[in-house]
Protein backbone atom coordinates (compact mmCIF):
# COMPACT_ATOMS: atom_id res chain seq x y z
CA UNK A 1 0.00 0.00 0.00
CA UNK A 2 2.40 2.52 0.88
CA UNK A 3 4.71 2.52 -2.76
CA UNK A 4 0.94 2.63 -4.55
CA UNK A 5 0.64 5.33 -2.28
CA UNK A 6 3.94 6.89 -3.24
CA UNK A 7 3.56 6.19 -6.42
CA UNK A 8 0.25 8.29 -6.81
CA UNK A 9 2.05 11.04 -4.82
CA UNK A 10 5.18 11.22 -7.66
CA UNK A 11 2.68 10.91 -10.51
CA UNK A 12 0.26 14.15 -8.90
CA UNK A 13 3.28 16.09 -8.34
CA UNK A 14 3.87 15.83 -12.28
CA UNK A 15 0.97 17.28 -13.41
CA UNK A 16 0.81 21.06 -14.31
CA UNK A 17 -1.55 22.82 -11.76
CA UNK A 18 -5.26 24.15 -13.47
CA UNK A 19 -4.24 27.85 -14.34
CA UNK A 20 -0.95 25.94 -15.59
CA UNK A 21 -3.36 24.08 -17.65
CA UNK A 22 -5.80 26.53 -18.22
CA UNK A 23 -2.97 29.08 -19.94
CA UNK A 24 -1.82 26.41 -21.94
CA UNK A 25 -5.13 25.83 -23.17
CA UNK A 26 -5.47 29.50 -23.87
CA UNK A 27 -8.65 29.60 -22.16
CA UNK A 28 -9.80 32.89 -20.93
CA UNK A 29 -12.61 33.07 -18.13
CA UNK A 30 -12.20 29.70 -17.14
CA UNK A 31 -14.59 28.73 -14.20
CA UNK A 32 -14.89 26.85 -11.33
CA UNK A 33 -16.60 24.07 -12.75
CA UNK A 34 -13.46 23.59 -15.12
CA UNK A 35 -11.31 23.50 -12.21
CA UNK A 36 -13.34 21.04 -10.20
CA UNK A 37 -13.64 18.78 -13.42
CA UNK A 38 -9.48 19.05 -13.57
CA UNK A 39 -9.45 18.01 -10.71
CA UNK A 40 -11.19 15.41 -10.67
CA UNK A 41 -9.66 14.27 -13.52
CA UNK A 42 -6.48 14.46 -12.28
CA UNK A 43 -7.44 11.32 -9.80
CA UNK A 44 -8.66 10.08 -12.26
CA UNK A 45 -5.92 9.76 -14.68
CA UNK A 46 -3.59 8.81 -11.27
CA UNK A 47 -5.52 5.95 -10.96
CA UNK A 48 -5.42 4.87 -14.30
CA UNK A 49 -1.52 4.91 -14.58
CA UNK A 50 -1.31 2.72 -11.03
CA UNK A 51 -3.25 -0.08 -12.33
CA UNK A 52 -0.15 -0.12 -14.75
CA UNK A 53 -2.05 -1.70 -17.72
CA UNK A 54 0.59 -1.16 -20.43
CA UNK A 55 -0.80 2.80 -21.62
CA UNK A 56 -0.22 6.20 -19.95
CA UNK A 57 -2.55 8.67 -19.04
CA UNK A 58 -2.59 12.34 -18.92
CA UNK A 59 -3.47 16.02 -18.95
CA UNK A 60 -4.40 16.83 -22.42
CA UNK A 61 -7.38 19.40 -23.91
CA UNK A 62 -10.05 17.29 -22.53
CA UNK A 63 -8.96 17.76 -19.07
CA UNK A 64 -11.86 20.22 -18.03
CA UNK A 65 -14.81 18.38 -19.12
CA UNK A 66 -16.38 15.80 -17.13
CA UNK A 67 -16.46 12.05 -19.34
CA UNK A 68 -20.01 13.01 -19.54
CA UNK A 69 -19.54 16.47 -21.53
CA UNK A 70 -17.03 15.01 -23.27
CA UNK A 71 -18.72 11.93 -24.75
CA UNK A 72 -21.47 14.37 -25.49
CA UNK A 73 -19.95 16.30 -28.07
CA UNK A 74 -16.92 13.49 -29.31
CA UNK A 75 -19.07 10.27 -28.84
CA UNK A 76 -21.63 10.53 -31.16
CA UNK A 77 -21.33 7.98 -33.95
CA UNK A 78 -24.37 5.98 -34.82
CA UNK A 79 -23.08 3.19 -37.23
CA UNK A 80 -26.16 0.94 -37.51
CA UNK A 81 -25.39 -3.07 -36.65
CA UNK A 82 -26.73 -4.01 -39.77
CA UNK A 83 -27.22 -1.63 -43.53
CA UNK A 84 -29.17 -4.80 -44.90
CA UNK A 85 -32.08 -5.19 -43.00
CA UNK A 86 -34.52 -4.05 -45.28
CA UNK A 87 -34.93 -3.01 -48.71
CA UNK A 88 -34.84 0.63 -47.91
CA UNK A 89 -31.36 0.47 -46.49
CA UNK A 90 -28.03 1.10 -48.40
CA UNK A 91 -26.79 -1.81 -50.40
CA UNK A 92 -23.24 -2.71 -49.88
CA UNK A 93 -20.76 -4.99 -50.87
CA UNK A 94 -19.26 -7.67 -48.66
CA UNK A 95 -15.48 -7.83 -47.95
CA UNK A 96 -15.42 -11.52 -47.01
CA UNK A 97 -12.18 -12.71 -44.85
CA UNK A 98 -9.20 -13.98 -46.06
CA UNK A 99 -6.10 -15.62 -44.66
CA UNK A 100 -3.98 -13.22 -43.93
CA UNK A 101 -0.76 -13.18 -45.18
CA UNK A 102 1.41 -10.54 -42.81
CA UNK A 103 2.14 -10.78 -38.88
CA UNK A 104 1.64 -6.84 -38.86
CA UNK A 105 1.64 -4.04 -40.93
CA UNK A 106 1.97 0.06 -40.27
CA UNK A 107 0.02 1.92 -42.93
CA UNK A 108 1.70 4.99 -41.42
CA UNK A 109 5.41 3.66 -41.44
CA UNK A 110 4.29 2.71 -45.24
CA UNK A 111 3.51 6.31 -46.29
CA UNK A 112 -0.27 5.24 -46.55
CA UNK A 113 -1.87 7.67 -44.45
CA UNK A 114 -2.75 11.37 -44.39
CA UNK A 115 -1.90 13.43 -41.64
CA UNK A 116 -3.97 13.27 -38.19
CA UNK A 117 -6.86 16.09 -38.50
CA UNK A 118 -8.76 17.30 -35.33
CA UNK A 119 -12.70 17.34 -35.37
CA UNK A 120 -13.23 20.11 -32.73
CA UNK A 121 -16.08 20.37 -30.91
CA UNK A 122 -18.08 18.84 -33.40
CA UNK A 123 -19.46 15.05 -33.15
CA UNK A 124 -17.98 14.69 -36.84
CA UNK A 125 -15.79 11.87 -36.16
CA UNK A 126 -17.78 9.80 -38.68
CA UNK A 127 -17.05 12.47 -41.37
CA UNK A 128 -13.22 12.35 -40.64
CA UNK A 129 -13.18 8.30 -40.20
CA UNK A 130 -15.06 8.64 -43.99
CA UNK A 131 -12.45 11.31 -45.39
CA UNK A 132 -9.18 9.28 -43.80
CA UNK A 133 -10.52 5.87 -45.11
CA UNK A 134 -10.70 7.58 -48.86
CA UNK A 135 -7.57 10.11 -48.34
CA UNK A 136 -5.98 6.50 -47.60
CA UNK A 137 -7.18 4.67 -50.39
CA UNK A 138 -6.19 7.51 -52.61
CA UNK A 139 -2.99 7.87 -51.39
CA UNK A 140 -1.90 3.96 -51.04
CA UNK A 141 -2.78 3.45 -54.87
CA UNK A 142 -1.57 7.21 -56.52
CA UNK A 143 1.40 7.63 -54.33
CA UNK A 144 -0.45 11.29 -53.94
CA UNK A 145 -2.03 12.86 -50.90
CA UNK A 146 -5.19 14.45 -51.07
CA UNK A 147 -6.80 16.75 -48.17
CA UNK A 148 -10.50 16.23 -48.68
CA UNK A 149 -13.38 18.52 -46.70
CA UNK A 150 -15.00 17.14 -43.84
CA UNK A 151 -17.36 20.05 -43.84
CA UNK A 152 -18.69 18.89 -47.10
CA UNK A 153 -20.16 15.88 -45.08
CA UNK A 154 -21.13 17.77 -42.16
CA UNK A 155 -23.20 20.06 -44.48
CA UNK A 156 -24.26 17.86 -47.56
CA UNK A 157 -24.77 15.20 -46.15
CA UNK A 158 -27.84 14.88 -45.12
CA UNK A 159 -28.36 11.42 -44.16
CA UNK A 160 -26.11 11.86 -41.09
CA UNK A 161 -26.77 14.47 -38.30
CA UNK A 162 -23.71 16.89 -38.85
CA UNK A 163 -22.53 17.85 -35.45
CA UNK A 164 -24.93 15.41 -33.45
CA UNK A 165 -23.03 12.79 -35.01
CA UNK A 166 -23.67 10.21 -38.10
CA UNK A 167 -22.51 7.04 -39.35
CA UNK A 168 -19.55 6.17 -42.28
CA UNK A 169 -21.21 3.89 -44.10
CA UNK A 170 -23.99 6.28 -44.92
CA UNK A 171 -21.21 8.89 -45.52
CA UNK A 172 -19.40 6.72 -47.76
CA UNK A 173 -22.48 6.19 -49.65
CA UNK A 174 -23.36 9.82 -50.51
CA UNK A 175 -19.90 10.02 -51.38
CA UNK A 176 -20.27 7.64 -54.59
CA UNK A 177 -23.08 9.96 -56.37
CA UNK A 178 -21.17 13.16 -55.22
CA UNK A 179 -17.67 13.31 -55.47
CA UNK A 180 -15.27 14.87 -52.68
CA UNK A 181 -14.10 18.33 -52.74
CA UNK A 182 -10.99 19.49 -51.32
CA UNK A 183 -10.83 21.18 -47.51
CA UNK A 184 -8.52 24.32 -49.64
CA UNK A 185 -12.16 24.98 -51.06
CA UNK A 186 -14.50 23.96 -48.10
CA UNK A 187 -13.10 24.62 -44.97
CA UNK A 188 -13.68 23.36 -42.00
CA UNK A 189 -15.50 24.70 -39.55
CA UNK A 190 -16.85 22.67 -36.83
CA UNK A 191 -20.13 23.08 -37.26
CA UNK A 192 -23.26 23.10 -39.55
CA UNK A 193 -23.46 25.28 -42.31
CA UNK A 194 -25.40 25.51 -45.50
CA UNK A 195 -24.10 23.42 -48.26
CA UNK A 196 -21.88 24.91 -50.38
CA UNK A 197 -20.25 24.60 -54.09
CA UNK A 198 -16.63 23.40 -53.27
CA UNK A 199 -13.93 22.11 -56.07
CA UNK A 200 -13.63 18.86 -56.91
CA UNK A 201 -10.88 17.26 -55.88
CA UNK A 202 -10.54 14.23 -58.61
CA UNK A 203 -11.52 11.62 -56.08
CA UNK A 204 -15.03 9.43 -55.75
CA UNK A 205 -16.05 6.73 -54.26
CA UNK A 206 -16.94 3.76 -56.33
CA UNK A 207 -18.61 1.48 -53.92
CA UNK A 208 -18.34 0.75 -49.94
CA UNK A 209 -17.37 -3.24 -48.83
CA UNK A 210 -18.03 -4.46 -45.63
CA UNK A 211 -15.90 -6.45 -43.56
CA UNK A 212 -17.25 -9.75 -43.11
CA UNK A 213 -17.85 -11.41 -40.63
CA UNK A 214 -17.64 -9.38 -37.63
CA UNK A 215 -14.02 -10.58 -36.15
CA UNK A 216 -10.76 -9.45 -35.53
CA UNK A 217 -9.02 -11.94 -37.93
CA UNK A 218 -11.91 -10.34 -40.61
CA UNK A 219 -10.56 -6.91 -39.76
CA UNK A 220 -6.82 -7.94 -39.92
CA UNK A 221 -7.48 -9.55 -43.15
CA UNK A 222 -9.25 -5.81 -44.44
CA UNK A 223 -6.27 -4.04 -43.20
CA UNK A 224 -3.71 -6.09 -44.52
CA UNK A 225 -5.06 -4.70 -47.98
CA UNK A 226 -6.08 -1.10 -46.80
CA UNK A 227 -6.64 0.86 -44.12
CA UNK A 228 -10.59 0.78 -42.73
CA UNK A 229 -13.01 2.71 -41.18
CA UNK A 230 -14.17 1.11 -37.89
CA UNK A 231 -16.56 2.03 -34.92
CA UNK A 232 -15.42 1.93 -31.14
CA UNK A 233 -16.56 2.42 -28.17
CA UNK A 234 -14.46 4.84 -26.40
CA UNK A 235 -14.64 5.15 -22.95
CA UNK A 236 -12.89 7.54 -19.93
CA UNK A 237 -9.19 5.66 -20.70
CA UNK A 238 -9.79 6.94 -24.13
CA UNK A 239 -10.29 10.27 -22.96
CA UNK A 240 -7.07 10.71 -20.91
CA UNK A 241 -4.96 8.37 -22.89
CA UNK A 242 -0.95 9.66 -24.02
CA UNK A 243 0.60 6.15 -25.19
CA UNK A 244 1.43 2.56 -24.99
CA UNK A 245 -1.26 -0.29 -25.53
CA UNK A 246 -4.60 0.29 -24.02
CA UNK A 247 -6.30 -2.81 -22.41
CA UNK A 248 -9.64 -2.00 -23.36
CA UNK A 249 -12.34 -4.41 -22.45
CA UNK A 250 -13.68 -6.51 -25.17
CA UNK A 251 -16.96 -4.01 -25.43
CA UNK A 252 -20.36 -5.22 -27.63
CA UNK A 253 -21.16 -1.34 -28.56
CA UNK A 254 -19.71 1.70 -30.55
CA UNK A 255 -19.65 5.17 -30.15
CA UNK A 256 -17.14 6.73 -32.21
CA UNK A 257 -15.74 6.15 -35.40
CA UNK A 258 -11.88 5.98 -36.39
CA UNK A 259 -9.54 5.02 -38.76
CA UNK A 260 -7.55 0.72 -38.19
CA UNK A 261 -4.42 1.96 -39.87
CA UNK A 262 -2.24 -1.17 -38.71
CA UNK A 263 -1.70 -4.15 -35.99
CA UNK A 264 0.78 -6.24 -34.80
CA UNK A 265 0.15 -9.74 -32.57
CA UNK A 266 -0.93 -7.91 -29.78
CA UNK A 267 -2.48 -4.29 -30.89
CA UNK A 268 -4.40 -2.44 -33.38
CA UNK A 269 -2.87 0.53 -34.40
CA UNK A 270 -5.53 3.65 -34.83
CA UNK A 271 -5.82 6.68 -36.44
CA UNK A 272 -8.35 9.48 -34.66
CA UNK A 273 -9.93 12.89 -35.10
CA UNK A 274 -8.92 14.47 -31.77
CA UNK A 275 -5.70 16.20 -32.85
CA UNK A 276 -1.99 15.44 -33.48
CA UNK A 277 -1.58 16.41 -29.42
CA UNK A 278 -3.71 13.49 -28.19
CA UNK A 279 -2.05 10.14 -27.66
CA UNK A 280 0.71 9.36 -30.08
CA UNK A 281 0.53 12.14 -32.54
CA UNK A 282 -2.90 11.79 -32.75
CA UNK A 283 -2.83 7.87 -33.01
CA UNK A 284 -4.03 5.44 -30.10
CA UNK A 285 -2.99 1.57 -30.14
CA UNK A 286 -5.40 -0.70 -28.25
CA UNK A 287 -5.43 -4.51 -27.22
CA UNK A 288 -5.88 -7.24 -30.34
CA UNK A 289 -6.64 -10.94 -29.82
CA UNK A 290 -9.58 -10.54 -27.03
CA UNK A 291 -11.82 -12.30 -29.46
CA UNK A 292 -15.72 -11.45 -29.52
CA UNK A 293 -16.64 -7.57 -30.24
CA UNK A 294 -13.04 -7.07 -29.17
CA UNK A 295 -11.24 -4.38 -27.47
CA UNK A 296 -13.16 -1.12 -27.23
CA UNK A 297 -15.63 -3.28 -29.82
CA UNK A 298 -13.51 -2.38 -32.69
CA UNK A 299 -15.72 -5.55 -34.47
CA UNK A 300 -18.96 -4.74 -32.99
CA UNK A 301 -20.20 -3.11 -36.28
CA UNK A 302 -18.70 -4.52 -39.71
CA UNK A 303 -15.30 -2.47 -40.72
CA UNK A 304 -15.85 -0.53 -43.55
CA UNK A 305 -13.61 -0.01 -46.77
CA UNK A 306 -13.54 2.36 -49.95
CA UNK A 307 -14.30 -0.61 -52.93
CA UNK A 308 -13.14 1.40 -55.62
CA UNK A 309 -11.64 5.59 -56.13
CA UNK A 310 -11.47 7.26 -59.22
CA UNK A 311 -8.76 9.04 -60.40
CA UNK A 312 -9.34 10.16 -63.49
CA UNK A 313 -9.66 6.36 -64.52
CA UNK A 314 -10.79 3.98 -62.44
CA UNK A 315 -8.74 1.89 -59.95
CA UNK A 316 -9.57 -1.07 -58.02
CA UNK A 317 -8.88 -1.46 -54.88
Amino acid sequence: MKSVAAALIVVAAAHPTFEEWADSMNFNGYDTRMRANYEANIVLIDGLNAADNGATFGVNHFSGMTFDEFSAVYLTETEPENHMVDNSTIQVHHMVEEAVSVESVDWVAKGGVTPVKDQGGCGSCWAFSTMAAVEAAHKIHSGKTVDLAEQQLVDCNTGNNECSGGDATSALRWLIDNEACTTASYPYKARKGRCQSCSASGVSVGGVSLVTPKSESALASAVAKLPASVSVFADSAWQHYTGGILAAPATCGHNHAVLAVGFTSGAWKIKNSWGSSFGESGYIRITKGLGGCGASGIVTSSARIPTYVFVEEEVSV
